[in-house]
């Protein structure tokens, strides 16, 4: 739901379609939105300043939060924001051996919301690959997968860069208790296979903020 008081924008739409970037606004902070937004063009906050036609505080204030832009620099923002290709979609991924697990966080996905994109690795190697590439905001991680397991790519994880913001679920079928201890032991929380969709989706509505 729309909070006026923590504007939330999603970009990514051809730059005239105001509307859809006003009203459809899941994924970023304004804060969020001025960082990446710096991230992805290599601009300090006074290069975004001079190129926004703002002072350097209204700048600074907009990424520590304390000020929102005003709708015409707003716009400006999101048609900035559309141009660096700044994602609309939020990505959730899926590392597991077994399809069935992909099928049904994309059945879940969709009863979520319609922002979600669902994209699947079937090994450890090929998942580390797509969260370097793809960023997703939230990871279903199988424990017991051959070659590399869930545990030793959830270790590596922090080690990629664009993850900060990324939370992991492990998903398993395994009732070893040393299995289990150590993945509780990485901080992350853990669902039980065979997965149920109402925990799935109980899972990505609270960890993207979209229920």
């Amino acid at each position: 739901m729309f909070n006026p008081d923590r504007p939330r924008v999603l970009v990514g739409w051809p730059s005239t379609n105001f509307i859809n970037l006003f009203i459809i606004n899941q994924m970023l902070s304004i804060p969020e939105l001025v960082a990446e937004i710096r991230r992805r063009g290599g601009d300090t906050q006074e290069a975004l300043a001079r190129r926004l036609g703002v002072s350097f505080p209204t700048v600074n204030a907009w990424e520590r939060g304390r000020s929102t832009p005003r709708p015409d620099h707003r716009r400006q923002l999101e048609e900035l924001a559309a141009e660096l290709g700044i994602t609309s979609e939020i990505t959730v991924l899926v590392i597991d051996d077994d399809p069935a697990t992909g099928e049904l966080v994309e059945a879940a996905a969709g009863e979520v919301h319609s922002a979600i994109t669902v994209a699947s690795a079937l090994d450890g190697w090929e998942g580390l690959v797509l969260c370097g590439s793809q960023r997703p905001r939230l990871i279903f991680l199988d424990i017991l997968m051959p070659g590399i397991d869930g545990l030793e790519v959830a270790r590596r994880l922090p080690e990629l860069e664009g993850l900060e913001r990324t939370e992991v679920v492990f998903v398993t079928s395994s009732n070893d208790d040393r299995i289990l201890a150590r993945a509780r032991e990485l901080g992350h929380d853990l669902l039980a296979k065979p997965l149920d969709v109402d925990l799935l989706v109980d899972a990505m509505a609270g960890r993207l903020e979209l229920g």
